[in-house]
């Protein structure tokens, strides 16, 4: 195998033909391009539409008129409230139920807390995000409820554990 030695003029004139074939080629397609129609513009047909102006007398077209004609439509009726006596109720009558809640997680940062959040949604409950600060730090606490008895928050709990989301049964008494 031998290798061949190309003279410098060669070089040069292989070059320069490449460069005046690429810019040939680039004008090429810049004339294509530029002379090609510009799609999606003046798809929508315009519509004229001349009005006689001795029709309109200098009124304006109100295609809405025959809606707030006169004797159309139906007839305003006037609201009546009913009156409420307050009934006569000692404190000691209202029965103070307890609240439970499940406390899913408490967390300082509020992109924690919306994922686990996430993962109770895919268990079908609905949870909510409470703020509150402790020793003067944010906490996130996602909780569940409130429920009306022990027994309906455990349900939940268990729910949440089958699904790997450790819960807590929470007690709040009224």
């Amino acid at each position: 195998m031998t290798i061949r030695k190309y003279s410098g003029a060669a070089l040069f004139w292989s070059f320069t033909m490449g460069v005046v074939t690429a810019l040939i080629l680039a004008a090429a397609v810049f004339i294509f391009i530029s002379n090609a129609p510009i799609p999606f513009v003046n798809k929508i047909q315009q519509v004229s539409t001349s009005v006689d102006e001795k029709l309109l007398d200098g009124k304006t077209i109100d295609p809405n008129k025959k809606l707030y004609a006169s004797g159309q439509g139906s007839e305003q009726t006037e609201s009546q409230v009913a009156s409420v006596t307050a009934g006569n109720t000692d404190a000691a009558e209202v029965v103070a139920t307890d609240r439970y809640w499940v406390n899913a997680g408490t967390f300082s940062e509020l992109p924690d807390a919306e994922k686990v959040r996430g993962q109770i949604a895919f268990t079908g409950n609905d949870a909510q995000i409470e703020y509150r600060r402790e020793a003067g730090k944010r906490v996130y606490r996602v909780r569940l409820g409130p429920f009306d008895n022990e027994t309906a928050a455990e349900e939940i709990r268990q729910t949440l554990a089958d699904n790997g989301i450790q819960g807590t049964v929470m007690h709040q008494p009224n």
